[in-house]
Formats: C-alpha cells, structure tokens, sequence
C-alpha cells in the first residue's frame, strides 16, 4: 500500500511531536536526578558541625550534654564556651548577652568545695542565710541547687571580668552528682535578666536525665 504525500507528512509531523515529549521528558527526569545528587553532599542543620550537641533522633527536642540530655529553653542560645574549661555555654535571655549559663565537668574539689567558691563571689559563705541552699533528687540524679543574689566577682584568674565586681548581680547554680561525675551548671547575670529565667532554669534542670552513650 503506497502511502499519500499528506499521509507522509501528517506521520512526519507525529514523530516530530513525540520526540519532543520524549526530550521534555528526558530533561525533567535529569533534573530530579541532578537535585538528588546535589542535596546528598549538604549538610543535615541537625547534624553540622556547630549543632553537634543535638540529638538526631526521636529526642531531636533535647540537647546532649556529656552523658546527660535536657530540653533546651528557647530563649536560650548555645555559643562557643569562652574558656576551655566550660562543657558548653549559653546565652538565657531574648536577644541577651549579659546574662549566661555556663557548663562545667569533673573541674576539681568537692561538691560543698565549689559551692563554698560560688559563694564566695559574692562574698558569702556558703552558710549564710542569704544563700540559699536545697538539695533535690531529679530523674534519680542527686542535685545542689543554690541561688544567691548580690555584689558578684568572678575570682577565676583567667577570667578578664576578675576584678570588676558587678552589683546586683544574682547566680543560678546546680550541681548534678552523676555516676558519670559531677556537672556543673551556673548561671549568672544582672538579677533584672536572671529573675526572669528562673522559670527557664527549673525547667532546665527538671529536664535532665543521664543518658550514657559510654
């Protein structure tokens, strides 16, 4: 059967067609492909370099300090410690820097040791009525909370803030006795920013639990 010069061009025209739709195609499945390809090599915001104290997981809501994990308040902000001796550090406070949470670990002395220092800075003894001292068992983690409020120096010789005693200052403190060791945490800022946080600190430090990972 000899095909017409119409019927000839309407099946060119046809071929044409489909293998348009067939380069269309072809390109968008190379686009996926291409996207796929590029996102494997970014990097997981949960798992970065400067998040790598959150846990990817189902308690991707919680942070992981040492062999402990918490809840994390949300006006807190985690920041490069200031000193090497610090675990971890925070900012507490919307859009603050005055006031701080400081994380430390196994730094040396006993319990009543540093708590006697801490009340120190303030210029107190660790016996004097207004430190205020309690001791609370949380998550099966036996807990020193102290608070006090004053003239605070930070004594700590590396410390360039050593020497400048700031007024009303107020320190938020606990000291977590794990069979990991002992953590410590303390916050501490103008008592303006730190009486606002203490709802923050209590959550923080009911959310802790040990969590070894070995």
């Amino acid at each position: 059967m000899q095909m017409s010069r119409q019927d000839y061009s309407m099946l060119k025209q046809k071929i044409i067609m489909n293998n348009k739709y067939i380069v269309v195609a072809l390109t968008f499945i190379a686009g996926i492909v291409l996207v796929q390809l590029v996102s494997k090599g970014q990097p997981n915001s949960l798992t970065s370099e400067n998040d790598s104290h959150l846990i990817n997981n189902a308690k991707s809501d919680f942070i992981r300090i040492g062999n402990l994990i918490a809840r994390l308040p949300d006006n807190w902000t985690a920041v490069k410690p200031s000193s090497s001796m610090r675990l971890m550090e925070f900012h507490v406070g919307e859009n603050n820097t005055d006031a701080s949470m400081a994380v430390f670990k196994n730094i040396g002395g006993t319990i009543d040791d540093n708590l006697e220092r801490w009340a120190g800075q303030f210029g107190y003894k660790l016996l004097d009525e207004d430190v205020k001292l309690t001791n609370e068992v949380i998550n099966g983690i036996d807990f020193h909370i102290i608070s006090i409020l004053g003239t605070y120096t930070n004594t700590m010789a590396f410390s360039p803030n050593a020497t400048n005693p700031k007024d009303n200052y107020r320190l938020l403190g606990a000291i977590a006795n794990t069979s990991d060791g002992l953590y410590y945490f303390k916050m501490t800022g103008p008592n303006a920013i730190i009486n606002n946080e203490v709802e923050e600190f209590s959550y923080f430090i009911q959310s802790l639990k040990y969590d070894n990972i070995g």
